[in-house]
């Protein structure tokens, strides 16, 4: 019985992470469909996703203390119902205020993902199996941008742009079906709910902080490489939105194989530190695009889906292994924090740098950032290192 339910278990995990970031990969994808429909600026875009991004970084100051409180199987219940309403919500918006509420519903399912899945990993498995667990869920993400990269075209084809935005409710409500078969009801709270906001301990506060350095920038090749794309290299738009696929498959296979390689090790600071900087060299392949060519650009996007994204979910493994880091809901929701906030920092800016100074200042920015992960990575080591048991 345990046994099945724990099979059973990875799809529902894997929705709960995939739905709330598709809504990064559909606005990315039919991107240039909403500019021209409600006339707005690539900035304006950037902010579709910084809203999301905003929202769930706020509610990750309670959202885990509360699905502690409610357990696993009400915050993924509460997590998918949002989820339908945000995706119905922002199909059927008229006008660009309503694709914005419908980015701060979204903000609130994205705030429950990785403290509802890790405490249903910590709930259903044991500590053999949670490595890989956390991979496959994590990689749900990724799996989102492959979905979402290779259905926009056809669905924009057979039915219009808004299609791909309201693709994401039926699945919605098919993980609720899911979800009430494979994770078990908890009847009693572990503990009761506080509205003081979770605060982190300089371990945890260093991993946040890499973690909005890493976020900024992919949030910044999520969102406008299908732009940099048809604008700088003119590729169409078919040919451009599978590269949201290309980054998909590469964040897919990296999340795989970085957090069942991190079982292993004994520290993961190194391996972030290494991803970090091999997502900077990335970046800077796809800046040297408009001198190189499309080789170049499917280049750097493939190498930050396999550097930037995997670093992530190992970021999230060691969250679950390391109990330094605090409580695990909490903990799990202000790690995740950390990451929301680099996706609200990065679009807006990054979008103003392209539309005023041109693609190749935004893309050495994304590159800077990088880097800059790869330092905060040498400060966790010392600190991972330096507080080691044994």
């Amino acid at each position: 019985m345990i046994a099945a339910r724990a099979r059973s278990l990875g799809p529902a995990l894997v929705l709960a992470m995939a739905l709330p970031t598709s809504v990064l990969y559909s606005v990315g994808a039919v991107g240039a469909q909403i500019t021209a429909t409600f006339g707005v600026s690539r900035s304006a875009l950037g902010a579709l996703p910084a809203a999301v991004f905003a929202t769930a970084a706020v509610l990750s100051l309670w959202s885990g203390g509360l699905v502690d409180r409610i357990g696993a199987r009400a915050a993924l219940f509460t997590l998918f119902a949002v989820a339908a309403s945000a995706f119905l919500l922002m199909g059927l918006a008229t006008g660009y205020a309503g694709l914005v509420a419908a980015m701060v519903l979204s903000g609130v399912g994205q705030a429950m993902s990785n403290p509802a899945t890790n405490l249903a990993i910590t709930e259903s498995l044991g500590p053999a199996d949670r490595a890989g667990a956390v991979g496959r869920k994590q990689a749900g993400v990724q799996l989102s941008a492959l979905v979402v990269g290779l259905a926009a075209p056809l669905l924009t084809e057979l039915a219009g742009w808004r299609a791909v935005l309201l693709a994401g409710a039926p699945l919605a409500v098919a993980a609720l079906v899911v979800t009430g078969t494979a994770v078990p009801a908890r009847p009693l709270a572990r503990r009761a709910f506080s509205w003081r906001p979770a605060r982190p301990n300089h371990y945890l506060g260093l991993l946040m902080v890499f973690l909005a350095a890493l976020g900024s920038g992919v949030s910044g090749v999520a969102t406008f490489t299908v732009l940099y794309s048809q604008e700088r290299l003119h590729q169409g738009p078919a040919v451009s939105a599978v590269l949201i696929a290309a980054l998909g498959v590469a964040g897919v296979a990296s999340r795989l194989l970085w957090s069942r390689h991190a079982a292993a090790l004994p520290l993961l600071s190194p391996l972030l530190r290494r991803l970090s900087g091999g997502a900077a060299a990335s970046a800077l392949l796809i800046w040297s695009a408009a001198r190189l060519g499309p080789g170049a650009l499917w280049a750097g996007t493939v190498g930050v889906g396999a550097t930037a994204v995997g670093a992530n979910a190992v970021a999230m493994v060691l969250i679950v292994r390391d109990r330094r880091c605090g409580p695990l809901g909490p903990s799990s929701a202000l790690l995740s924090l950390g990451f929301f906030a680099g996706f609200v920092a990065g679009p807006v800016p990054l979008g103003l740098l392209a539309d005023h100074c041109g693609y190749g200042p935004a893309w050495l920015t994304v590159a800077a950032l990088f880097l800059l992960a790869a330092v905060l990575a040498g400060r966790v080591l010392r600190h991972e290192a330096a507080d080691r048991p044994g």
